[in-house]
């Protein structure tokens, strides 16, 4: 048996441990009614150190209610009329280099992206943003909890947030309610849910791209780890939708997720979680992942796909960034190429999180449940501290 991951050692900051214990997380712009059938379906469970969020999300819910019918009275029949232009969608793991690339594809003028603001309050971003954001920001970090990326509400973000405050399907929520978790992880790809549920997640979806699209005046970049395994809904819904994936070796993604979700799931959850699951979870959902992307992507039409390596990506960003355009026919790279020769001299000095190599007895469970991952990427694997023999032991 592997040691089970260790709680932090070093101080966290006062406002993680005020996000933690009375922050949102991922449910800020909830109706409140939504709200009141989500604690229902998980029995009012709320373990005692999130009563403070709880009460947090309950407040907030109340003031998003009578705004939200405000704006769908204002904004409603526009965003129904609205003709979505074809969208381009990033997917890729959790810590692949999704935001990496997302930043550096949103330097394109010619699109755009939801930014954090939207994704947090996807039913009253065109009302709320006007008095809410200024006071929002002076609160928000200038950096993510768990790594040094650049936050801030204006950076573009991931969709993934205000489709589960639409529409309460989102596998999110299994960090949210980890007692329920098996419920919320078949909405994942939504191959085992319901069709009703994924009705409602494909109208949560045609509904914020076509309301962000309107209000921005542009095509959408769009970028969710988890759309990775929803290729086939998504081209139910917009069939001429692009992808970009990006890859990474399986090593780096296991190690840095691991060090995302140890951060995040305090942050978002409103009841305690294993730890010492977490190594088993981040394995199960990497697997889950590529197990439907496998088994869908050749469902895109041709011209409608592009593959590029996080490497590669890092190592000549240019020379792979015109491959991006010239695969998927975005347009003249060259008009753009200033906009991000000048984007990457920004950010030339980011520092990546260092983390703690992988355990044996991890790394042979790694091998195991993602060994179709190594082979069709052609990542080696480091066998030298690893038994040759298999087990069935978890960690």
């Amino acid at each position: 048996m592997s040691k089970p991951v260790q709680p932090e050692r070093k101080s966290v900051p006062l406002s993680t441990r005020l996000a933690r214990g009375f922050g949102p997380g991922c449910l800020a712009g909830i109706r409140f009614g939504d709200w009141w059938k989500l604690l229902a379906a998980n029995d009012f469970q709320v373990d005692f150190p999130y009563w403070g969020k709880a009460c947090h999300i309950t407040i907030s819910a109340g003031c998003t209610t009578p705004l939200a019918w405000l704006e769908k009275y204002f904004y409603g029949p526009s965003i129904e009329s609205t003709h979505v232009d074809t969208p381009l969608f990033i997917i890729g793991s959790w810590r692949s280099g999704t935001t990496h690339l997302h930043n550096l594809m949103c330097q394109d003028e010619r699109y755009s992206a939801p930014d954090l603001f939207e994704t947090m309050y996807p039913h009253t971003f065109r009302l709320a943003r006007v008095w809410w954001e200024p006071i929002l920001s002076a609160m928000t970090p200038r950096k993510r909890f768990m790594d040094n990326v650049k936050m801030s509400l204006r950076e573009p973000a991931e969709d993934e947030m205000a489709l589960g405050i639409l529409s309460q399907k989102s596998n999110s929520f299994s960090w949210v309610f980890p007692n329920n978790a098996n419920r919320y992880d078949r909405h994942l790809s939504f191959e085992q849910a319901t069709e009703a549920d994924r009705d409602r997640f494909k109208q949560a979806l045609q509904f914020f791209v076509a309301k962000v699209q309107r209000a921005h005046g542009r095509p959408l970049i769009l970028k969710s780890p988890n759309h990775t395994a929803r290729i086939k809904l998504i081209l139910e819904l917009f069939p001429d939708a692009r992808f970009l994936h990006i890859r990474r070796h399986p090593y780096d993604v296991f190690r840095s997720f691991a060090h995302m979700a140890q951060q995040v799931i305090p942050v978002w959850g409103l009841q305690r979680f294993d730890m010492s699951r977490l190594h088993e979870m981040v394995i199960e959902t990497y697997r889950d992942l590529y197990q439907a992307y496998f088994d869908q992507k050749d469902l895109i039409p041709e011209g409608q796909f592009h593959e590029v390596a996080y490497e590669d990506l890092t190592a000549q960003p240019l020379e792979e960034l015109e491959k991006i355009y010239g695969e998927l026919r975005l347009g003249k790279f060259d008009e753009m190429r200033p906009r991000f020769e000048t984007y990457l001299a920004e950010t030339k000095d980011y520092r990546k999180n260092r983390h703690v190599d992988i355990p044996a007895e991890t790394r042979r469970l790694v091998h195991r449940e993602w060994d179709f991952c190594f082979d069709a990427w052609g990542y080696e694997r480091d066998w030298t501290d690893v038994e040759p023999q298999m087990t069935e032991s978890t960690i």
